[in-house]
């Protein structure tokens, strides 16, 4: 019998989980070593029980400034990125020392920005996933905070772990915090807070009840989970958020008192419209007409004739989102770069090809090649 219970995620085969700050730093009586030795012994049943897991871990700069004898997290960059180096050969021996009482092997997988960014790097990234999950290999990833920069930052593993699920195709994503998912409020200042045990749809009014304030260890609050969750659920990966502080993996993933179930939105992406929509850098934006909006949602590629302006410096070959009114409806890789466009905007083909020789096709942007968000 299965160990997913819930009939919405019966058909898991690969889950990508990750596990707060909170979850993990050191604390007196070790605390933290039972939620990860209770941790480690669910991720092998699943394993064992059909479920492939990928580990998405924070805690290192915790555990780090715990072994240097610290008072509290470290606001320094230098010292955090210190403390990051040490805690992270502290985790990776913690989670090394649990899953051995498994016989499962784990192999860990340090990450920045650059990584998801450059197509090269984001497909050998995904291609040293699927080998370590074929030979049994339990994948645990952090961002690389020893030595990351603002510019190459993640900033938080919720959205690291976003990420992942994507690039991997996962079927679920769990996100682990201290608390037992999305309220109507904020319920560490509101009591009278309602838990929200399941979400169909993403509004306005859904973020704005979602906290952007990490724990005094953790960098990420509801907020990054939520929009975590969200970027998933658009590609069509169930999602969940609940409290792993408190509970263990799997009552989490069972029980609706103990998380926030978030329904995909959408079948599956494929590999090629997740990286577009959700991953490559954004070089510029591409503002349509009503008309141009209406025919892309259809499934039409976008003319020159449909478009207003375009703002931003890109090139052919560079990803751009697409507006109507101030609202991005989609992303796409384009094939004609900004002072291009500035030439053709709002002109019908024959035109354009009367007046200039380097009107290589008639689309700005192919179907192909779009993603509608």
């Amino acid at each position: 019998m299965s160990l997913i219970k819930r009939k919405e995620l019966k058909s898991t085969r690969l889950a990508v989980v990750k596990v707060g700050s909170k979850i993990l730093a050191p604390q007196d009586g070790g605390g933290h070593l039972a939620r990860i030795s209770s941790l480690v012994k669910i991720v092998a049943d699943l394993i064992s029980d059909g479920t492939n897991v990928i580990l998405v871990t924070s805690g290192a700069v915790a555990n780090g400034w715990a072994i240097l004898g610290l008072k509290e997290k470290p606001k320094a960059i230098s010292l955090k990125q210190a403390c990051a180096g040490v805690g992270q050969i502290e985790l990776m021996n913690l989670y090394r020392a649990q899953f051995d009482k498994y016989l499962r092997p784990v192999g860990q997988i340090l990450l920045s920005w650059d990584d998801f960014r450059d197509k090269k790097r984001y497909l050998n990234l995904r291609n040293t996933l699927f080998a370590m999950l074929e030979n049994g290999i339990v994948p645990i990833i952090n961002e690389n905070d020893s030595v990351s920069v603002y510019e190459m930052k993640i900033g938080d593993n919720d959205t690291l772990a976003g990420q992942i699920a994507l690039l991997a195709n996962a079927d679920l994503f769990v996100a682990l915090s201290d608390i037992n998912g999305l309220y109507s409020d904020n319920p560490k200042t509101n009591p009278k807070a309602k838990h929200i045990p399941t979400v169909k749809k993403f509004d306005v009014l859904l973020h704005k009840g979602a906290s952007d304030k990490g724990t005094d260890v953790g960098t990420g609050g509801m907020a990054t989970k939520l929009r975590a969750a969200e970027m998933v659920c658009k590609a069509g990966i169930t999602a969940i958020v609940g409290d792993g502080y408190n509970n263990d993996l799997l009552s989490v993933i069972n029980n609706s008192d103990l998380g926030t179930l978030f329904y995909p939105q959408r079948k599956k992406m494929n590999s090629h419209d997740r990286f577009i929509a959700f991953t490559d850098e954004i070089y510029g934006n591409i503002s349509v007409d009503d008309g141009a909006k209406n025919a892309l949602i259809s499934g039409k590629s976008l003319l020159p004739a449909g478009i207003l302006t375009a703002t931003g410096n890109f090139d052919e070959g560079d990803a751009v989102s697409i507006e109507n009114n101030g609202t991005v409806f989609a992303k796409g890789i384009t094939d004609y770069s900004s002072d291009e466009i500035a030439k053709i905007k709002g002109r019908k083909s024959a035109e354009i090809e009367a007046l200039w020789d380097f009107y290589r096709c008639d689309f700005v942007v192919h179907r192909n090649n779009m993603v509608i968000l």
